[in-house]
């Protein structure tokens, strides 16, 4: 009993020392700092900062569709609406958001409003957290498809639920991971995003030979009119291309398909028509080897249009693409993009006619 005592006498005199006190005042503060970051950041309020002070680099498409979806969340939009969603591909198939929008309505008649969120090595993951994370609203989401974009893995889309690449989260997407890969997180919400940004960030910034703190101008493209690669070097990488694709294709194509399901039916909950368009594809890759991988993914890419009534937005057959409108396989310079927008605006207006 005396022992029991002197145990209880030391725990409350330890509960009323000094280090004791500041050691928990230190953690109170820490873990009221964190919740205000989870605050800032899942809320959207981060825009309160200028785009061009949090940029990592010019080309930082992760951070501008970021900030255009917490936009969107605090303003939502009142007029009919086209979002673009896709790779690579499709952020360099247009010259501007504004171009689109001009051909759109025209041929629409009806004024439209473009906003794209296609971003480098998007995912049908992150294209689904994305449309989770849109405020309802009319008018048509676009969502890019390429064999590529049917290849990523569960495991890789976990990390979207902490907030990496893209500032949010997805309940949408977190459902159709649930027994695909392991949910469990390193830190609560979005906080490990946020440090895995604030790491790249200083490094890009600041831990850098030439640290770099002034506001950057977003650059929406990697490619203007060039540089073209030659047509040797184009068909070289298609080979290479291919073999690197296909395995991860077959491994992870179901799943993509039930991701891209769940982003029709979600973005059709939240008042928008969803149709699909086929990205920008290199001349050179028409092998029998490439036929044939197309073709397959085509089957699989109809198999969920047809069940879901999905419309399917085809230019490439029409738009007569030469060599040099590609800067390689994927992407398309300017004198791609002029053949290729006004009947990608033609099929869009034909969309958002019939009810879009």
């Amino acid at each position: 009993m005396r022992e029991a005592g002197t145990r209880r006498r030391a725990l409350a005199h330890g509960l009323r020392s000094r280090s004791f006190l500041i050691l928990l005042a230190a953690a109170l503060v820490a873990v009221a700092a964190l919740a205000g970051l989870q605050w800032f950041v899942a809320g959207g309020h981060f825009t309160v900062l200028p785009e061009r002070l949090i940029l990592r680099i010019p080309n930082d498409d992760y951070v501008n569709i970021s900030y255009k979806i917490a936009e969107l969340k605090r303003t939502p939009p009142t007029t009919r609406m086209v979002y673009l969603f896709g790779g690579s591909g499709a952020m360099e198939m247009i010259r501007s958001e504004d171009v689109l929008a001009a051909a759109t309505s025209n041929d629409a008649g009806t004024s439209v409003r473009v906003v794209s969120l296609a971003a480098h090595a998007q995912s049908m993951g992150e294209t689904l957290a994305l449309i989770d994370n849109l405020p309802r609203g009319r008018g048509l989401l676009a969502i890019g498809l390429s064999p590529n974009r049917l290849s990523s893995s569960p495991s890789t889309d976990v990390t979207q639920l902490s907030g990496s690449p893209l500032a949010l989260t997805s309940p949408r997407l977190a459902a159709v991971l649930a027994g695909r890969a392991s949910l469990k997180k390193r830190l609560p919400g979005l906080l490990t995003g946020v440090f895995d940004f604030a790491m790249s960030f200083l490094n890009q910034r600041v831990f850098t030979t030439s640290p770099h703190l002034l506001p950057i101008t977003y650059t929406p493209h990697y490619f203007g009119d060039g540089p073209v690669a030659s047509l040797a070097a184009k068909k070289r990488g298609q080979a290479i291309e291919l073999a690197r694709e296909r395995p991860q294709y077959a491994a992870n194509v179901a799943y993509n398909l039930v991701v891209l399901a769940a982003a029709v039916r979600l973005g059709r909950e939240k008042g928008y028509t969803v149709t699909f368009f086929e990205q920008p594809l290199g001349l050179e890759a028409s092998t029998p080897a490439w036929s044939a991988y197309l073709a397959t993914y085509h089957a699989d890419v109809a198999h969920v249009a047809d069940a879901l009534g999905v419309s399917d937005i085809s230019v490439q057959p029409r738009a007569r693409l030469v060599n040099d409108d590609f800067a390689d396989l994927f992407h398309l310079v300017n004198s791609g993009r002029d053949k290729w927008t006004p009947l990608f605006a033609r099929g869009l207006a034909g969309v958002l006619r019939s009810g879009g």
